[in-house]
C-alpha cells in the first residue's frame, strides 16, 4: 500500500480547506423547504428523467424523413424561436419544421423528450389543435427539479393523461393545427413556475412580454443540449448523499441505503462554497478523484486523521457561474473542464479555491453531533471513516443537498 509521506504533499494536495482547532460556531444550517424525507423520495423517484432529447427526428436535432410521396428529406430547423414577436405575439417554445418545408412533415413522429408522465393529452381546438403535455422529473446538480414538455398542433396522440412514457417513445405526430398552419411542431418547455397555469396558455393574450416568457419558458434546444445525459441516483452502484442540515451522509448501491455515517461540515455551514476562504462546504453534485489512506505529513495532517478523499470541486456548475460572473477567465474555465471530464482534480488556483474532500479528525470531534470545523472539508469520525473509505471506490458520486 502506497502512504504519502513527502512533508506537506498532502496538505498541498487536499487543503486550502485545512480543519481548525478552535471552537465550532454555534450556527447551523436551516431547514430547506422540503424535509429531509422528501429530499431522498425526489432523489430516488422511479420517474426519474436521465437525460433529454429532441422530440423529432433522430433525437440529436436532426435526421431524414419520408414525405407522403415517398420523397426523402434532410434536417430540420427552427422556424420561430423562444421569446420571439410575430405575428401572433410572443412565442413560448420553438416551431420545428422539416427541411422539406410545407406539409412534407405532415405526420412525422414525435417522441417523448424525456422519461414522464402524461398530465394532459386532448384537442384544444383551432390554432392549438392536439396538445400532450408531460411532466419531467430530474437531478440537476443535486438537485430535483420539474419542467414540463408541451407539443401542440398535433395530427394523432398516441398518449392519453396519466401514462408513464418513456424517454424517445413515439407519443404522436406532426400536424397542422386543425388546418391552422403549414405542418410543423409546437415545442415548448415550461419551468416549475408554470405548474398551475392552463395547457394553452397564451402570454401575450395575458399582457406578458418577451422577459416574463424566457422567465416561465426554457429555450427548449439549449434545455436539452445541456442535459442529454443525467444523473439517475437509484442506478448508481455506490453513491453518497450528505444532507448538511441533518449533518449525516448516507451510502446508497442502486437505491437501497447500505449505512449512515454523521459528519461535520465547514466553520460555515450554511450556503454554498463560491470561493477559496468563503469556509463553507460545497452543495452540488461532485465524485471522489483520489483516495489515500495515512498517516499523513505536515503542518495539518492530524486534521486529516486516517483517510482522504478528494472530491472535484469545482464541478462545471461552479465554473459556469464563475465564468459568468468573470471570477475566472475562459483559460481557467476550460482547465476545469477538462479536469471534470478527465476524472482529474480540478485548477484549485483561482478564486474558486480547491482541495475539497472527506477526512477524519485529530482524534474525536469536540462535541458528539453538529459539529461545524472544518474549511470547507466534510469530516467523518475516525472511528467511521475507515469503513466508508473501503466502501467508497474512486469516481463514486457524491450528492452534497443544503
Amino acid at each position: 500500500m502506497i502512504r504519502v509521506c513527502l512533508p506537506l504533499l498532502l496538505f498541498l494536495l487536499c487543503c486550502n480547506e485545512a480543519p481548525q482547532a478552535f471552537a465550532q460556531k454555534k450556527n447551523a444550517p436551516g431547514k430547506t423547504p422540503a424535509d429531509s424525507l422528501s429530499v431522498y423520495e425526489q432523489l430516488f423517484d422511479t420517474l426519474l428523467a436521465d437525460g433529454f432529447d429532441f422530440p423529432f427526428g433522430d433525437g440529436e436535432g436532426g435526421g431524414s424523413y419520408k414525405d407522403s410521396d415517398g420523397k426523402t428529406h434532410n434536417g430540420w430547423y427552427i422556424a420561430t424561436h423562444t421569446a420571439e414577436a410575430y405575428s401572433l405575439g410572443i412565442h413560448t417554445g420553438e416551431d420545428w419544421n422539416g427541411n422539406g418545408g410545407g406539409n412534407t412533415d405532415l405526420g412525422q413522429p414525435v417522441f417523448s423528450t424525456a422519461k414522464g408522465r402524461v398530465i394532459a393529452s386532448a384537442d384544444f381546438g383551432k390554432p392549438w389543435g392536439n396538445i400532450i403535455l408531460i411532466e419531467h422529473h430530474y437531478i440537476d446538480n443535486a438537485k430535483p427539479k420539474t419542467v414540463y414538455s408541451l407539443y401542440a398542433h398535433l395530427d394523432k396522440r398516441l398518449a392519453q393523461k396519466n401514462d408513464v412514457v418513456k424517454r424517445r417513445q413515439k407519443i404522436g405526430t406532426i400536424g397542422t393545427g386543425g388546418g391552422s398552419y403549414p405542418a410543423h411542431l409546437h415545442f415548448e418547455i415550461r419551468k416549475a413556475a408554470m405548474k398551475d397555469f392552463a395547457v394553452d396558455y397564451w402570454p401575450s393574450d395575458n399582457g406578458k412580454n418577451a422577459a416574463w416568457v424566457l422567465k416561465h419558458y426554457e429555450k427548449p434546444s439549449e434545455f436539452i443540449k445541456s442535459r442529454r445525459k443525467l444523473l439517475v441516483p437509484a442506478a448508481q452502484d455506490t453513491l453518497l448523499v450528505a444532507v448538511k442540515n441533518t449533518y449525516r451522509m448516507k451510502l446508497y448501491a442502486r437505491g437501497r441505503e447500505v449505512k449512515e455515517y454523521r459528519i461535520a461540515l465547514a466553520q460555515e455551514p450554511i450556503g454554498h462554497k463560491q470561493q477559496q476562504g468563503d469556509n463553507r462546504t460545497p452543495e452540488g453534485e461532485y465524485k471522489i478523484i483520489q483516495k489515500a489512506l495515512g498517516p499523513f505529513t505536515g503542518n495539518y495532517a492530524n486534521y486529516l486523521g486516517k483517510a482522504w478523499m478528494r472530491i472535484n470541486y469545482p464541478n462545471n456548475h461552479d465554473a459556469d457561474a464563475a465564468l459568468a460572473k468573470k471570477k475566472i477567465t475562459q483559460t481557467q474555465y476550460n482547465s476545469i473542464l477538462a479536469a471534470n471530464k478527465a476524472g482529474k482534480e480540478p485548477l484549485k488556483t483561482t478564486v474558486l479555491g480547491g482541495g475539497i474532500g472527506i477526512h477524519g479528525w485529530d482524534g474525536n470531534w469536540p462535541g458528539n453531533d453538529k459539529q461545524n470545523l472544518t474549511w470547507g472539508c466534510i469530516s467523518v469520525q475516525n472511528n467511521e471513516l475507515i469503513d466508508l473509505y473501503k466502501r467508497v471506490p474512486v469516481y463514486t458520486k457524491i450528492l452534497i443537498l443544503p
